[in-house]
């Protein structure tokens, strides 16, 4: 009898356990954006908030006095804890890369390593805590795998040791072992992809670019599923056998416009940021792509070119970042962060804390999205 009472207490109390587990609502997640202010004479000083609610609120971080004059050119965030930044001048071809272990209580300038075309930092992805790759505007590749306490230039070597020339890079990604740079002057040849972690790289074809420019951003779902947009095309490239073959898709998204940014959801399902130029705002976009076919949720901004996007793998919650266009009302916050959780049928303006209601956002990422 007392054996039985003791079963039926703890199939009770495993009950009660699954029950409030079943129940539970995840946190909100953590995210950052990054942007900058321009002073009268337009020097620019690299800014960055970050949120810890999913975005409800937002604040703004305490950055290094050597950010002035640089960029906020892209971010990454790996968990609550840690995050990667680039910045950068382009124009004299400086810059670094901001890394933060607490937070973003405080942010460190990291030091570069020696022998470096550049160093304008373009773009960035931590993949785990201690491990992160970043590349210059002018393609110089990083790689550091102890917290960014020292980074290595890799070189981009094929497999005959010849070295792959790059002259302009707008983003990269990294899933795994599989890194993938665009050279925005490229052209069909644009996109370099490293199967193997960094040990040989090739330049991938992709077909039908009929503007003569190259990719300007690029987003893998995993080692098989990536997907780039090439500068002033409204099309999407993708590839499902890792990048040994791309195809162009049959429809156009919304005009000619940049893709600034695209994120891969989940292995059909694209977002974008478009923007449109200074006098026309931007476009939003989620896409999901079956046969080369769209089926899109679009959303337009009159006030707002949209620069970059964030979003999660349920398909539904992204965070979509741009600044504002040239015939904004006055009083509108220079930047704007909009928020979806119903798969871009909708977006939310969120709140800008008074103090960055001057920053020019450009990136966003979020812990737990691809991007």
């Amino acid at each position: 009898m007392k054996h039985q009472i003791l079963s039926l207490l703890l199939i009770s109390v495993s009950l009660m356990l699954f029950s409030c587990a079943d129940n539970s609502t995840p946190a909100p997640p953590t995210g950052w954006v990054i942007g900058q202010v321009s002073d009268a004479d337009h020097v620019p000083t690299a800014k960055i908030l970050k949120t810890g609610n999913g975005g409800a609120s937002w604040t703004l971080q305490t950055l290094p006095a050597g950010c002035v004059g640089f960029q906020g050119n892209d971010i990454s965030a790996v968990n609550g804890q840690v995050a990667w930044a680039a910045v950068g001048d382009p124009y004299h071809l400086d810059g670094g890369i901001l890394h933060t272990a607490d937070g973003g209580a405080s942010w460190t300038l990291q030091a570069l390593p020696d022998g470096l075309g550049n160093r304008c930092i373009k773009s960035i992805k931590g993949v785990s805590p201690t491990e992160a790759w970043a590349v210059s505007i002018r393609g110089d590749l990083l790689h550091t795998t102890d917290g960014g306490d020292h980074w290595t230039i890799v070189p981009l070597k094929k497999a005959d040791d010849s070295i792959i020339p790059i002259q302009e890079v707008n983003r990269m990604d990294v899933t795994g072992l599989d890194i993938w740079i665009v050279d925005f002057l490229g052209g069909n040849l644009g996109v370099i992809h490293s199967p193997n972690g960094g040990i040989t790289w090739r330049q991938e074809q992709l077909p039908d670019i009929s503007q003569g420019g190259g990719p300007l951003s690029i987003s893998a779902f995993d080692s098989h599923i990536a997907w780039t947009a090439v500068n002033s095309e409204g099309y999407l490239w993708g590839t499902s056998n890792g990048g040994q073959s791309w195809n162009k898709s049959n429809e156009t998204i919304a005009g000619t416009a940049d893709f600034d940014d695209i994120c891969a959801s989940s292995a059909n399902v694209i977002w974008i940021a478009q923007n449109n130029g200074l006098s026309s705002g931007g476009v939003a976009a989620r896409i999901t792509v079956t046969n080369g076919n769209f089926e899109s949720n679009l959303y337009s901004n009159v006030n707002y070119m949209m620069e970059g996007i964030s979003a999660m793998n349920d398909n539904t919650t992204a965070w979509l970042v741009g600044f504002k266009t040239m015939f904004a009302d006055p009083e509108l916050p220079h930047g704007a962060i909009y928020f979806t959780h119903d798969g871009g049928v909708t977006w939310q303006l969120q709140i800008l804390p008074d103090n960055a209601r001057d920053v020019d956002l450009w990136k966003v990422s979020f812990v737990g999205a691809r991007r």
